[in-house]
């Protein structure tokens, strides 16, 4: 009697596009407060309007990074690491500039 050859077959690990979205998000919102950084350092805090206006676009795409994040949780696929570090890489950065204009409103 012949033995039947088994055959395994392992199914690839599904990403999800929210979760890749959030994620270069958030890499997006780090490089802007990265290089801000750098020029308010070079300017010695005289940045102007303009730095604020680039910090405040910072905010709302690692906010809208964080909304995707938290919906990429709805979506069936089998790997959620993207989503995980996009929406805690976009919560931090909320938080971050969140803090940044707490103490530039306060000054």
């Amino acid at each position: 009697m012949a033995r039947k050859k088994s055959i395994y077959a392992f199914e690839e690990a599904n990403h999800s596009g929210r979760g890749i979205l959030a994620t270069v998000l958030g890499g997006i919102s780090l490089l802007i407060f990265i290089i801000l950084l750098g020029i308010c350092a070079a300017l010695q805090g005289s940045g102007g309007a303009w730095i604020g206006s680039f910090g405040f676009t910072a905010f709302v795409i690692a906010f809208c990074g964080m909304v995707f994040g938290l919906n990429s949780f709805h979506e069936q696929c089998k790997s959620y690491i993207f989503c995980k570090v996009g929406t805690l890489l976009c919560g931090f950065m909320v938080a971050v500039w969140f803090l940044i204009f707490c103490v530039g409103l306060a000054s």
